[in-house]
This record gives structure tokens, sequence and C-alpha cells, in this order.
């Protein structure tokens, strides 16, 4: 199968130092996102703080009152609450929203599945973002479970959403050592730091246009494997740079997809 950067339209492509961003088609501006979110915001709230990352979002979309829209609101973004009884009607409602507001890509720390309807109509558009490594660890208790293995090594892992929760096409993962000298929260934190990372490293390549997809694989344009966290290696320096303390308690980094 021919592989295609996103989006595909002819002179979307950067050039070879990533620095032409892909245009919205509809309206020749830079990428237009939004961040769906079920959870707390932690990850959000840090990356909302980076000039790159939040001239990229439109709004925030959630299901539900929760931590990540008063944490939207903070930063001056946008945020809309579609309170449904199911989730097929709260997906229908987003749908229309994201095509009324012609959005490029979501950013989704929302805790349910898509419906089919919107799964077809943004395919390699949904990018899901789990903080355990896929697809072992699945679902909205998948800290939980890896807590309950014993696991040596955990991670978190970036995809676009695809037909089955948490099998997606793989964008990036992470990984770290489980320290069994330390309390279960050093360990969360640090994936927690990880997924900020990682938010604002997708979101810089997407903008660059050099994501694309092949079949169920996807790729990043001149990216390097030489990183023993990251893989692909993290190269945008926002992402490179980004720090946040040690919590000093626990529920801090509530946002590892805990309702």
């Amino acid at each position: 199968m021919r592989s295609s950067f996103l989006p595909t339209e002819p002179g979307s492509f950067p050039d070879r130092n990533g620095t032409r961003p892909v245009m919205n088609k509809a309206s020749n501006l830079p990428l237009r996102c939004v961040i769906t979110a079920s959870t707390g915001g932690a990850v959000l709230n840090e990356c909302l703080k980076h000039p790159h990352f939040k001239s990229m979002i439109h709004s925030v979309v959630c299901d539900r009152a929760c931590g990540a829209a008063a944490k939207a609101r903070e930063h001056g973004v946008p945020v809309e609450v579609f309170t449904q009884p199911t989730g097929e009607m709260f997906c229908t409602r987003l749908h229309d929203y994201l095509k009324a507001h012609q959005i490029d890509y979501v950013f989704s720390f929302y805790t349910s599945f898509y419906s089919k309807a919107i799964r077809r109509a943004f395919v390699d558009r949904l990018v899901n973002f789990h903080p355990t490594l896929l697809p072992a660890f699945k679902g909205n208790d998948a800290w939980e479970y890896v807590q309950a293995y014993g696991v040596r090594f955990t991670g978190s892992t970036v995809e676009f959403i695809h037909e089955r929760m948490d099998e997606g096409k793989i964008i990036l993962q992470t990984v770290c050592p489980w320290d069994a000298n330390q309390p279960a929260e050093f360990t969360h934190h640090r994936v927690f730091i990880q997924q900020c990372k990682s938010l604002l490293q997708v979101a810089r390549w997407l903008s660059d246009g050099r994501v694309a997809t092949d079949g169920c694989r996807v790729a990043v344009r001149d990216a390097r494997f030489d990183s023993g966290e990251f893989s692909p290696a993290l190269d945008f320096s926002e992402a490179l740079d980004f720090t946040c303390r040690t919590p000093s308690g626990r529920g801090v980094d509530a946002e590892l997809k805990m309702p």
C-alpha cells in the first residue's frame, strides 16, 4: 500500500528541515486541533504552557464536567461540554462540531471508545494518548494492571485510533524501568512526564507534516531511533526541554486516564 503523508493534498509536504507546517486544506491556515477529555487535565495543563502547542489548539471538548475543562479555561482556551445520555450521542455531537470547525486532528484523553461513524470520518486523525504500553495493558484500568502484574518496565503509547479500543496504529512509545525501591507514585510521575513530552512532540511532527501511514504502520519522516526512552526519539526543543516537579503526594498525575 502506498504511504501518504498527512494531509495528502499537493504542496502540503514540509521541506527536509520540517520548517513548513502542514496547512489546513479548507482555509490555508496552520493545523487546527481539538483536545477531547474526560479526565483531570494534568497533561493538557502542562502542554498548554508551551507556545507552539497552544497555537494549534482550537478548543477542548469534554463529555462531562471535569478538571480538563477547568484547566483549559485557565489557559484561555475555549471549552465545550457535550453532556449526553450515551457515548454514541456524544460522538454525534462531536462529529458535527469537528466538521463545522474544520478540525484537522483530535488529541484524545477521552475515556470511552469513539463511534464507528466518527472513526471512519476521521481516519488517522484521532490521536490517543494512553498511559501504558499497548497492546499489553489496555483500558481505563491499565495502570492498576501494570502494578498488579509486577512489571519490570512500563511506559506510554501514542496511537492513531483504529477499529478496536487501544489497538490502534502506534506513532510513538516510551519506556521506563519500574523502580521497586520507590513508591508507585515515582514511576507514575515518570510516565506522566513522558506523556507530556510525547504530546508536545507528536503535535510538532503532525504540524511539520512528518507523519505517514502505510496500512497499520506509522512512520515519522527523518526520525531517529537512538533513544532508550522514546521511540522514535524526541527532536523538538519544547519536548526535549520539558520539566515538571516531582509530586509531593498521591493523585497529582490524575491524567493517567482515570475518570
